[in-house]
Formats: structure tokens, sequence, C-alpha cells
């Protein structure tokens, strides 16, 4: 069947004088002017859809199976809020026996469903459901309660799950692991349930975050299940060259277990805190001057001999710190294998840690936080952050070119910058 032409159901005229008229009004107090245009507007509209659902009930009541059946009045006029012109007001047909639904706007619905869409987007942006509720009427033209704002992101939960669940279809050489705890409501206690992680880096050097499943985050089988599940999904684990993790006992093992080509790598950050918290106090500057030559060297060879160096200065004054170092110095080093230009990426967890953080920073100012609301937060932070990272892959000279401090606010804005369509 061919597609039918479109029809336009709003005609506009203009009449000379009226605009004169309105003009006069503009250059007066345009404020009030565009506040009396905007209510012709919505008039115009709430007539246009009055009469659709009148034509709609006659045609409904043509039907042969509606015989016995005849128009009866109106449903009391109500609010209806519409994209693009705000609140315009309703009045639904009815029929004597009562089976007359409009699907033009169905009597339950007082909301676009584009602006619930709309409203989930800015609830996942960061705004809470009560503050939404407060200037709905003031953006909207009509108020809406919290109930509603939270059961907007309804509309995106399914995508959401979708996204979580997606194919892998790129190859990706290097994960980054790591775990984080969300507070979530269940039967109406709050409760930590924690969410494991995984930041994938690609061939052309672009971060994308390729799971964020339930599970224990310091339990191996956890992880055991979340890596064989992204390889359900598609994921290569040929490809897989290093995993960036922080000390869970007996993960890296799982990790070279799973992708047997692949070496584990130990968080800088994690271990030097670790070995700073075992050093007397006295020495803890010097420690980390002595720690930081092996973290920041040229090569593995001069990692090594810093280390031998700090080793040697320590003594026995920190033998602890110096062994907690050393019980993963391999680990530690394992970065320098790798084309130097991925060296800062490679040497911490910083890049899952900051998504981590942005999760929390989200969900923060939400009062509730079901399982459901939670899929759709994540995805929509971690999608807003792939946007930002598109622009810039790991090893940019944009990057490495800038002193430290700056390095890392300029990674900082990249990973908050992006829209969500």
């Amino acid at each position: 069947m061919l597609p039918r032409k479109s029809v336009a159901i709003i005609k506009l005229e203009i009449h000379i004088p009226e605009v004169v008229r309105a003009l006069e009004v503009f250059s007066v107090n345009r404020k009030l002017a565009l506040e009396a245009l905007s209510s012709e507007v919505r008039s115009a509209v709430s007539s246009v859809f009055n009469q659709l659902m009148s034509s709609e009930i006659e045609l409904f009541l043509g039907a042969p199976e509606q015989s016995d059946n005849k128009r009866n009045g109106y449903q009391p006029e109500r609010e209806y809020a519409l994209k693009g012109i705000g609140c315009i007001r309703i009045r639904t047909p009815k029929d004597r026996k009562g089976r007359f639904e409009s699907q033009v706007i169905p009597a339950s619905e007082r909301i676009d469903p584009r602006l619930k869409a709309d409203m989930a987007v800015l609830h996942l942006a960061g705004l809470s459901t009560r503050i939404l509720s407060m200037i709905s009427r003031r953006l909207l033209g009509i108020e809406v309660s919290k109930d509603t704002i939270s059961g907007s992101l309804d509309l995106i939960t399914g995508e959401a799950e979708k996204w979580l669940a997606r194919p892998i279809t790129g190859r990706f050489w290097a994960l980054y692991v790591d775990g984080t705890n969300f507070k979530v409501q269940r039967r109406g206690s709050t409760e930590r349930e924690p969410s494991l992680v995984v930041l994938g880096i690609s061939e052309d050097g672009h971060r994308s975050v390729l799971a964020i499943e339930p599970g224990t985050r310091d339990n191996v089988d956890s992880w055991r299940a979340v890596f064989r599940e992204l390889k359900r999904r598609g994921l290569d684990p040929k490809a897989v060259r290093i995993g960036i993790m922080d000390g869970l006992p007996g993960l890296e093992n799982l990790f070279r277990d799973e992708f047997p080509g692949a070496m584990t790598a130990r968080c800088w950050v994690h271990a030097m805190r670790n070995a700073l918290a075992k050093a007397p106090a006295r020495l803890r500057d010097g420690f980390k001057l002595l720690a930081d030559n092996v973290m920041y060297a040229g090569s593995e060879d001069a990692a090594r001999e810093a280390f031998a160096a700090l080793k040697a200065t320590m003594g026995n004054d920190a033998t602890r710190a110096v062994a907690c170092l050393e019980r993963d110095l391999d680990s530690l080093l394992v970065h320098y294998r790798f084309d130097s230009r991925f060296w800062k990426a490679l040497k911490t967890t910083n890049a899952i840690e900051r998504i981590n953080k942005e999760f929390k920073r989200r969900t923060k100012s939400m009062e509730t936080l079901g399982e459901a609301t939670l899929k759709a937060v994540v995805t929509f932070v971690a999608l807003r952050l792939e946007m930002g990272w598109q622009m810039h892959p790991v090893h940019s000279k944009a990057l490495t070119n800038l002193p430290k401090k700056q390095q890392n606010a300029v990674e900082m804005a990249i990973d908050s910058m992006g829209i969500l369509n």
C-alpha cells in the first residue's frame, strides 16, 4: 500500500490589522506579548486535538459492532503537557457503553511520552525527582509528581539493559577491572550492592565500558562469571594482552586462566598506598620520592635500578614497605613491555575508578535507587563518557605533551563531555 500524503491539520491565517496590533504590543511589553501569543497557540492546538478525538469517537461509533452505542458527553476537562507547546486543555468524548478509548490521548495520560523521555534524561543527568517536580509547572505548564518522574525511567530501562548486554564487536587488547558499591532499595530497605566493572581499550586506543555486572567485588568466582559473559558476547580472548587491576587475591591468576595470552598489571596507586601505610611516618616522604623514581622511570631496566636504590637507601628501616613493593614489582613494571605511548594509561586503574566515581556522583542526587533505575543511570553515564572518549584515544599527544597536572585536568574534562541524544 502506498503511503498516504500528509495533510496539514492546522490552518494559519494572518490579517494585516491584527499583525499591526500584535507588533504594537511587542514594542510595549515583549514578555506579555509572547505569553499572549503562546496562549493563542495553545488554544489552537487544544482545539485541534479536541476535534481529532471527536472525529475519533465518530469513527468508533460508526463500526457495525457499535450499533447499540451512542455518544454520551465528555470526560471532565483536563490539562495535558504537550512537548514543544506546553499545557493544553483536553475534552475526551464518552460513549454510553464505556467502550471508547482514545488512541490520540489516552484517558490516563497527562504528559506527552516524549516529555517523559526528556524528564528521564534530566533525572539521569543528576536532577532529583524532587527538583524536577518543583520546576515542572514552570517548564511544562503542568505539575508532575515525583512518582511520575521516577516512573519515566521505565521508558528507557529496556534500552539500557540491551546496551549492557550488547554484542562486543571490536578487538580490545587491554582490560581494566574494578568493583564499586551502590546503595539500592529493595523491599523498603536500602542495601549496599556491589557491581563489577570492566573497561576496555580498543586497537585504535579508544576506551569503552564493556561490562557493569552485579556480583561480589572481592569474590574471584564473580569475576570468572563476568569474564565468561564478556567472551559469550563476542570479546576475543586472544586479542587481550593485559589486564590492569588492584590487589584482589587470586584475580591475577584467574585473569591469566581466562585470557591465556595476557599479562596482568597491578595498579601503582594502590601499591603505593599499601606500601606507604607500612612505612614509618618519619620515612614516608623520602620513601615516596624514591618510589616515584621507580614509577616514572624511562625503561624497565631503569625502574629496576631505581628500586634497587630505594631498597638500599631504606635499609632495615622500612623493610615491610619495601617488601610490599618488591612482592608486586614484576606486575607493577609490566607496562614497560608495551608501546611507551600507553605507559601512563597502563600504570594505574585510575581510568576505571574515575568511572565508578562518576556513577556514584550521578546516583547520589536520587532519593531512591532501584535495580532498574541503577541500570538506566550507569548506562547513561557510560554512554556520555564514551562520547567524550571518542575525542581522544588514550595515547593522544594532546594529553601526553601536557604537564602532569594539566594532563589530569584535561582528562577529567574529556571524561565529563558528551550528550545523550
